[in-house]
C-alpha cells in the first residue's frame, strides 16, 4: 500500500506531495507495549519527486526539510462508519523523514497494538465477504515545521494521507492472530465467570475448537460445524446418538443422565445434519445429497455453543461424571 502525504493548508506548498510511503509488511516480532503484544509494521519511505524549496528576500532558492512535531496513523475498517482497529504507536525512530535534509528512502517500524476486541471487530466487518482479503483504511496525519538549508524556520504545515487501502491476505492474518495468542472472542468470554475461564476445561475446549473458529473466520460454516462435531467425537463415538452419552453417565441419577445425554446429543445432531447433511434418502435429481441452509450468523452461534458445551463436558469428565468405559475384553483376553 502506498501513502501520499500532502500539505492541505493554503500555504505556498498546498497540495504538493512531500513524501511517498509504502507499507512493506506486517509481522509479529514478539514485541510488547504495556504488556500488550503488538504487530510490527515496516514502512518504506521515499522523498518527494521534486525538492521542496522556498525563495528568500533576494530570490535565492533554499531546500526545505520537513521536521515532525507529531505523526499519527489510524487503521480502521472499511465499513460505514469506519471503526478504528487497535492503536498504532509511532515513536521518534518511526517518524518518516521528509526533504533533502534527511534520507530520501529507508525503512521504519511502527507498532500496531491489536487486542482481542479489535480482532472481533474485524471479523464482524468481513462477515459479508468472509473469504475476501482483509481491507483497511490507513489514515496518516501530523504536524510538521519547514526548515530551510540555512536553519531558518518558515512555517507549520498539517500533513494528511491519501492512497489505496491496505490489503492483508487471510492466511497471513491468521498467522498474525496465532502469534498474538488470539482465541475465543471476548464477547463470548464475557458471558462466564473467571472460575469457568480459569478451569482447565475451558482451555481444553478452546484448543479443540481452534479449527472451527478458523473456518468460521473464512466464512466456511459447514466446515466449522464439522469441526464442532469432531470435537464431540473426541469424547464419545457417535455423539449424535443419545445412548452413546448415556452409557458414560453411570455415576448420576437416570434423570440427570437422560438430561445430559439429550443435551449433548441434540447439539451433535444439529452439527451432523447441517454440517455433514448425512441424509441418505432425499437426493436431488443428480443423485447428490443436498446441503442444508446455513448462513454465517448460524455458524457463529453454533461455534459459540460448542465452546460452552465442550467446556461443560470436559468439566464433567474431570469430575468423574462423564466416564470413559474400559475397552471391551476380547475372547483371547477372557480365556487367560
Amino acid at each position: 500500500m502506498t501513502l501520499y502525504l500532502v500539505d492541505p493548508s493554503n500555504s505556498m506548498h498546498s497540495s504538493r506531495a512531500v513524501g511517498h510511503y509504502t507499507i512493506r509488511k506486517i509481522e509479529s516480532t514478539g514485541q510488547t507495549i504495556d504488556s500488550m503484544k503488538c504487530l510490527s509494521i515496516e514502512v518504506e519511505a521515499h522523498g518527494p519527486q521534486q525538492a521542496l524549496t522556498v525563495a528568500d528576500e533576494r530570490g535565492q532558492q533554499h531546500s526545505l526539510t520537513v521536521s515532525w512535531l507529531q505523526l499519527t496513523a489510524v487503521i480502521s475498517t472499511r465499513t460505514t462508519p469506519p471503526h478504528p482497529v487497535g492503536r498504532v504507536h509511532i515513536d521518534e525512530k518511526g517518524m518518516l523523514p521528509l526533504g533533502p535534509g534527511n534520507a530520501r528512502f529507508g525503512t521504519w517500524t511502527w507498532m500496531w497494538e491489536v487486542r482481542d476486541e479489535d480482532v472481533e471487530l474485524v471479523d464482524q466487518a468481513r462477515s459479508n465477504q468472509p473469504s475476501a482479503p482483509l481491507s483497511f483504511h490507513v489514515d496518516i496525519s501530523g504536524i510538521a515545521k519547514l526548515i530551510d538549508d540555512s536553519g531558518k524556520f518558515h512555517d507549520f504545515i498539517a500533513v494528511r494521507s491519501a492512497g489505496p487501502p491496505l490489503q492483508v491476505e487471510l492466511s497471513h492474518w491468521d498467522r498474525l492472530l496465532l502469534a498474538l495468542g488470539y482465541t475465543v472472542p471476548p464477547s463470548q468470554v464475557s458471558l462466564v465467570t473467571r472460575g469457568t475461564l480459569e478451569h482447565p476445561a475451558w482451555a481444553d475446549a478452546t484448543k479443540r475448537l481452534e479449527n472451527a473458529r478458523l473456518h468460521l473466520r473464512h466464512g466456511e460454516g459447514y466446515d466449522a460445524l464439522r469441526e464442532c462435531l469432531s470435537a464431540l467425537e473426541g469424547l464419545v463415538s457417535a455423539p449424535y446418538n443419545t445412548p452413546s452419552w448415556k452409557s458414560h453417565f453411570t455415576s448420576v441419577q437416570d434423570q440427570k443422565a437422560d438430561g445430559l445425554a439429550e443435551l449433548l446429543s441434540g447439539f451433535a445432531t444439529y452439527c451432523n445434519k447441517i454440517g455433514h447433511h448425512r441424509e441418505r434418502q432425499n437426493r436431488d435429481a443428480a443423485g447428490d445429497l443436498p446441503a442444508m441452509p446455513l448462513d454465517h450468523w448460524e455458524a457463529d452461534l453454533a461455534v459459540a455453543v460448542a465452546q460452552y458445551l465442550l467446556t461443560y463436558a470436559f468439566r464433567l469428565r474431570s469430575n468423574g461424571v462423564l466416564t470413559t468405559p474400559p475397552p471391551p475384553v476380547t475372547s483371547a483376553e477372557g480365556s487367560q
